[in-house]
């Protein structure tokens, strides 16, 4: 199971990272919640604000993100949207 040289098992454990990546990241601000909204002076309706353009947000980026996959196959996708990432993930 934790071998990397079949190629139907890298893509099974590439995509097992990868949703524990986007899961961890999608959930890691809700625990952090009261130290962010004092450090930034945020009220209650800015918190339902933010909620509200990232559910927004989401929806519109899986929307162009299934047509290119659908168009141009997941593999391109994901490897555009890795490379389109990369630079503010180095710069931070």
């Amino acid at each position: 199971v934790w071998l990397f040289t079949h190629p139907h098992m890298s893509a099974f454990h590439c995509s097992w990272m990868s949703f524990a990546t986007a899961f961890a990241s999608t959930f890691a601000a809700a625990p952090l919640l009261p130290v962010i909204r004092d450090d930034i002076d945020l009220t209650i309706e800015d918190i339902g604000n933010a909620g509200i353009a990232a559910v927004t947000g989401t929806v519109i980026c899986r929307i162009i993100m299934g047509t290119f996959c659908d168009t141009f196959g997941p593999r391109l996708g994901f490897a555009l949207l890795l490379l389109g990432v990369a630079p503010a993930v180095f710069s931070m």
